[in-house]
């Protein structure tokens, strides 16, 4: 049994970063009770774990000293990988709802799949692309696009998806998933915080008139992210590869469609039940494919 879970670690660190992803929007909609905008609280998530990860890096006295190569490496992971999808996927609720651009932006383990084919020359097993083909039809199950929904929310959601399976393919391929996981994951922060307060100011959709309530679960949404699902993720990067975590990441919406059916009393259609079963059907062929 230990000898099974040490082989299959990197799969448990995707699947764990996946609930912890979806169990995010629960807390965040109570935090929107409070005040909280969208747009802040994506700055908020980045930057209030930023001071408590900076203490823990020099308790640890981990150098925090970056070559000129790590600093060119980790600034595109941050602005093009971190910030610039978070600020795309906020910016398409403007014109389509949190729920359709959140399952939009899900396109992205079908572009992992097929970059890895495509530009890396990786062979494009039958497996992995019905896990990804199963796992990507699922997720469009889960909101229904209809012929209202605005072209500029569409594109943007979309665009979102493409710029953060450039995260996933950067982190496995530029040797990043090498470095410490809190020390990459502070400098990442701290390029978000900045990418996201400066579109928020610009386009004043920040604020900070919240509840002490909103502030609490913003800053327990921040520690749960920050110190749980990201290295998680990236670790399982390290493990199982940009493909393998593309596909067992979309574990994330159906965590958040159970739990908002059990804590906010959130309806499930038979729709999102069939697509529930499309994504676990992807899920466990990467299993399979990995014995």
């Amino acid at each position: 049994m230990r000898e099974r879970l040490i082989k299959n670690k990197g799969k448990i660190y995707l699947l764990v970063s996946a609930f912890i992803y979806g169990l995010a929007p629960i807390l965040a909609k109570t935090a929107y009770t409070g005040g909280t905008r969208a747009v802040t609280l994506a700055f908020l998530r980045a930057s209030m774990a930023v001071p408590l990860l900076f203490v823990l890096l020099k308790a640890e006295h981990m150098p925090l000293r970056l070559t000129r190569t790590e600093f060119k490496k980790v600034s595109l992971l941050g602005l093009f990988g971190g910030a610039v999808p978070i600020i795309l996927l906020y910016l398409s609720y403007r014109y389509i709802s949190v729920g359709l651009a959140t399952t939009l932006h899900f396109v992205y383990p079908i572009i992992i799949v097929f970059a890895t084919s495509f530009i890396y020359h990786e062979k494009l097993d039958k497996l992995t692309l019905i896990a990804a083909l199963s796992a990507t039809a699922g997720i469009f199950m889960f909101v229904d696009i209809g012929g209202t929904a605005n072209k500029t929310g569409i594109i943007l959601a979309l665009l979102s998806g493409i710029f953060y399976s450039f995260y996933v393919l950067y982190m496995d391929r530029s040797g990043l998933d090498k470095m410490d996981c809190m020390k990459l994951t502070f400098y990442t922060l701290v390029i978000i915080s900045a990418g996201t307060l400066v579109y928020g100011l610009a386009a004043h959709a920040i604020s900070f008139s919240m509840t002490p309530k909103a502030w609490l679960y913003s800053f327990l949404i921040s520690l749960l992210v920050t110190f749980a699902a990201v290295p998680l993720f990236q670790a399982g990067i390290k493990y199982e590869g940009a493909s393998a975590a593309g596909i067992l990441s979309t574990a994330e919406p159906i965590t958040t469609l159970i739990l908002g059916a059990v804590f906010l009393g959130e309806a499930i259609s038979g729709m999102q039940y069939m697509g529930g079963l499309l994504i676990l059907a992807g899920v466990a062929a990467v299993q399979i494919k990995h014995r």
